[in-house]
């Protein structure tokens, strides 16, 4: 018995015709790792310019967002952009990854990766976070503004809750 319930998990997992099985979507799953109703103080070891706001760097250990990806066709080049939602909308946002936003080259169909994002740049303080929204986008043109749909490869949005000050 054991031998064909081991046979029959690897026929699932190769598919019927010898091939690993390949998605057929593109998409974007994310897992905020900060808990809900926390207050995160930045520390003044982190300055705020004018423009820009403050930057948490990559490593920080205040704010983490991991992000599973998956094209299902071949893209030439791609980024993920993760933007801290404000106001309870998915558009109006108060921090964005810039120093930890990932770029891919040549992705093929069946492409996947997991990438914990741990830098941001915060624009203002204080700021109540209430979503996260993960964009996997094939915009090369230097906007820091979220990519329309047509650029757009995959995203998603989760609702959070915490507070971000000094």
């Amino acid at each position: 018995m054991p031998r064909i319930l081991a046979f029959s998990v690897a026929l699932l997992a190769v598919g019927c015709d010898g091939e690993p099985t390949r998605p057929t979507s593109d998409s974007v799953t994310l897992t905020v790792a900060t808990p809900n109703g926390a207050t995160i103080v930045v520390p003044e070891l982190y300055p705020y310019k004018l423009p820009g706001g403050v930057v948490l760097p990559p490593g920080s250990g205040l704010i983490s967002v991991r992000v599973q990806m998956t094209a299902a066709h071949e893209v030439p080049w791609a980024q993920l952009n993760v933007y801290l939602l404000t106001g309870g909308t998915t558009t109006e946002y108060c921090g964005q990854n810039l120093p930890d936003s990932p770029t891919w080259q040549f992705l093929t169909p069946g492409w996947t990766a997991t990438h914990t994002v741990t830098g941001f740049q915060v624009y203002r303080l204080p700021c109540d976070v209430t979503g996260v929204r993960a964009m996997l986008h094939m915009r090369n043109n230097g906007l820091l503004i979220p990519p329309t749909s047509t650029e757009t490869i995959a995203e998603a949005t989760t609702a959070a809750s915490f507070q971000l000050r000094r």
